[in-house]
C-alpha cells in the first residue's frame, strides 16, 4: 500500500514539473478571447498567439476552443438580414404595406 502510494506521489511530481509555459500563455489568450465583447477584441488577442510549425494536440484544443469563442463573437456583430424580422421599434413583423 504505503508503495502504491509513493508512485502516485512521483508520477504527480513529475506530471506538476512536466508543465508548459507556453500552454499556459496560450490558455491565457484563450480566456481573453473568451471574455471579449467584440470580434476586434478577439482578433487583438488573437495576435498573442506564437505560431508554430507543429502544435501539439492540447495547442490544437486550446485553439479550436479559441476559434469558437471567435465565431461566437463573429455571429453577434453579423448584421440581421431576415425580412420577416420585426422593424426597429415595433413588437409587429414588418410588411410591405406599412408606410
Amino acid at each position: 500500500m504505503l508503495v502504491q502510494m509513493r508512485r502516485w506521489l512521483v508520477i504527480a511530481i513529475a506530471l506538476g514539473a512536466c508543465r508548459d509555459p507556453e500552454l499556459d500563455h496560450m490558455r491565457a489568450i484563450k480566456e481573453e478571447v473568451c471574455k471579449c465583447k467584440t470580434a476586434e477584441c478577439g482578433e487583438l488577442a488573437m495576435k498573442k498567439l506564437p505560431t508554430r510549425e507543429k502544435p501539439s494536440a492540447r495547442e490544437q484544443a486550446l485553439a479550436n476552443d479559441m476559434l469558437s469563442c471567435m465565431a461566437r463573437l463573429y455571429l453577434k456583430e453579423r448584421p440581421d438580414t431576415d425580412p420577416d424580422a420585426t422593424s426597429p421599434g415595433t413588437a409587429a413583423p414588418a410588411s410591405a404595406g406599412t408606410p
